[in-house]
Formats: structure tokens, sequence, C-alpha cells
């Protein structure tokens, strides 16, 4: 594709020719001739200038000298659309893969992929354009749907881990909700979503979640919420809409994060969270106490050294 085309695609601005040939994508270091390079940030551009690539996509504030580019608002979405340009087509066909395990009593929406080894439960519903990869386990009852993608190896609708103690023995509490995975969700490889003790464990439109993750009974994520890997939610606890939370971060059970809150990396959170709030640490606070804290600590650290 031409410089200029992509530059449509993405409406940005050109610098240099628009005629020069696009042909890959590529890191700044392993970049040739016809390849195009994404600046997603300022200390990277000039290993990128200095590159052999053709053109380069930047952020329009950048200075750009001796370069062809595409100069954008927002370098990150206009990279998500001119790789779909260079992606190579899913080897995939729409179908049942006949080592697929599926009762009768499920109902499959059309243009459905269910890969090798997937099992599905009895009475599972799934959407339309929904993708399901290998060796994916949906238990009883859960309803998945539409254009959601599941990853190899994801486990939706086992059992919530659910106990009382009895005499020093723990006794099962029967988990007899379901799992209910709206519409645009994309779940990653290996995560483990509960089905609820009573009701529902709820994954909101639009949602991604990273692999090894771990969604406990009825946990309630909202829509466009995006969960990093290795992250564990404890039973019940509530995700309001557009909640971004980093790796390794954990959540005690029946809590509650208000909408476009943001959990670092690592994070422990204890207790609800307000909307639009910054946190870190154990237990997560507000990202700018939590790091005036910390220099704090390294203050008398050296003092008592």
């Amino acid at each position: 594709m031409k410089l200029c085309d992509l530059a449509k695609l993405v409406s940005g601005k050109i610098i240099g020719s628009g005629d020069v040939e696009i042909t890959g994508v590529a890191q700044a270091s392993e970049a040739k001739s016809g390849d195009l390079v994404f600046v997603l940030d300022k200390k990277f551009l000039a290993e990128s200038l200095s590159s052999k690539a053709t053109a380069i996509l930047a952020q329009e504030s950048m200075p750009i000298k001796n370069k062809a580019a595409i100069l954008v608002a927002n370098p990150r979405q206009a990279m998500a659309k001119i790789l779909a340009c260079f992606a190579p087509p899913k080897s995939q066909a729409l179908g049942i893969h006949p080592t697929a395990i599926i009762p009768s009593s499920c109902h499959l929406g059309q243009n459905v992929f269910i890969g090798p080894y997937v099992v599905l439960e009895d009475n599972v519903s799934i959407g339309a354009g929904t993708i399901i990869e290998p060796q994916v386990f949906i238990g009883r009852d859960c309803q998945i749907g539409q254009q959601v993608i599941i990853h190899s190896g994801a486990r939706i609708g086992i059992d919530g881990y659910g106990y009382v103690q009895v005499e020093k023995k723990h006794i099962k509490i029967p988990q007899i909700g379901k799992v209910i995975i709206e519409d645009e969700v994309e779940i990653y490889a290996n995560v483990c979503i509960s089905r609820a003790t009573l009701g529902s464990t709820i994954i909101g439109a639009g949602t991604k979640i990273d692999n090894l993750s771990h969604v406990a009974h009825n946990c309630k994520i909202g829509k466009n919420c995006a969960i990093v890997s290795l992250v564990g939610f404890a039973g019940s606890v509530t995700l309001k809409d557009n909640v971004y939370v980093a790796g390794q971060s954990g959540f005690n059970g029946h809590i509650t994060i208000g909408e476009n809150t943001v959990v670092m990396a690592k994070s422990g959170v204890t207790k609800d969270i307000p909307a639009n709030m910054v946190v870190s640490g154990f237990p997560a606070q507000d990202h700018g106490k939590e790091i005036k804290e910390k220099a704090t600590l390294k203050r008398l650290a050296k003092k008592n050294k």
C-alpha cells in the first residue's frame, strides 16, 4: 500500500512523499526498506528516524526530519487500524470441529467457530459470530454473547469456591448459578471464570480479560473493562464500567470499584474504591498518596542508617 492510502485510513497528515510503497510493518531495530515503524513514545523517535524503515507513524507533535511519516493524534489507535491491513488471514473456518463435545440441549448462533476438543455442558448458549478456540470448557447453563472470542484453555462456569466449615471439615456449598458473558468480550488463554453460587457471574460487553486471570463466583465485571494478566478477584467483586486493572492485582471479596478507575500493577484492593481514581499499593490507595508514603519511608530508612 502507498503511504498516502494508510494516511487516509487513519486520518493522518503526511510528511514527505505519500507515494512511497509500504510493504510491511516492523520494530525499528528490525526494520528494512518498505517497512513502516510505529513510534508510540518519544524516547523511540531517534532510533526510528535512523532505522532502515521507509516511513514512520508518530504523534502529531513529534519533530520529524529526513524520513517520510504519518502524523496522528493517537498513534496507538492508528496502529490498530494499520496492523489489521498487514495481519495474516485467520486459517480457521466457521463451523464445529468433529472432536468438540456439544450436547443437543446447547444453542449455537450463526457463523460460530468451535475448535478441537472444546467441551460444552448442557444448556449452553453461544451467540452469533463467536469464536471458541481449542480445549475450552464451558459449564452448564452458561450464556455466551455475540462476537465473543474465547482463547485456548479458558474455563468458564467451573464451580465457585464455596464451603462452610462444620466440625473442622469443609462442607461444599452447591454452586447452582451460571455465567453470562455479554457481546464482544475477549477472554484470553487459561482464564477461569466461576459460576455463581446463586444468580450469575457477569462479564460486561466489550470487556477484555488477559491470560491466567481468575474471576470468582458472583463477580460483576462492567462494560469495556480491561483486565491484564494474573489478576485475581475474590467472590462478589463488582467492577463498574471502563475500569482498567493492571497485572498481578488482587481483590478482596464483596467490594465495588467505581467507573473509570485505574488499578495499577500488583495492587492489593481491600475495600471499595470511588469512581475516577488511580490507585496503587497494598492496601490500594490514591496513587499520589502511595508514592509520597514510599518516598517518606525511603528517607526514614536512609536517616536510620
